[in-house]
């Protein structure tokens, strides 16, 4: 959580947020995180910096979906 830990600084985030660790290939991994919210903001996206199949890497795939 040390790249987090300047969120949990902000005032009142105890009370106002929750963060939540998932796995964006896992279907399902978002379930239990999202239950109940009336927004989600996800800002994430798979990344493979030196894909061994360019055309074929995560990203790619993702994009196609």
């Amino acid at each position: 959580m040390k790249k987090t830990k300047h969120l949990l600084d902000f005032p009142k985030a105890s009370e106002r947020l929750t963060l939540w660790q998932a796995d964006l290939r896992d279907e399902g991994s978002f379930d239990e995180a999202i239950k109940g919210c009336h927004g989600v903001f996800h800002v994430a996206t798979p990344m493979d910096l030196q894909p061994k199949d360019p055309e074929n890497s995560e990203v790619t795939l993702y994009l196609q979906e």
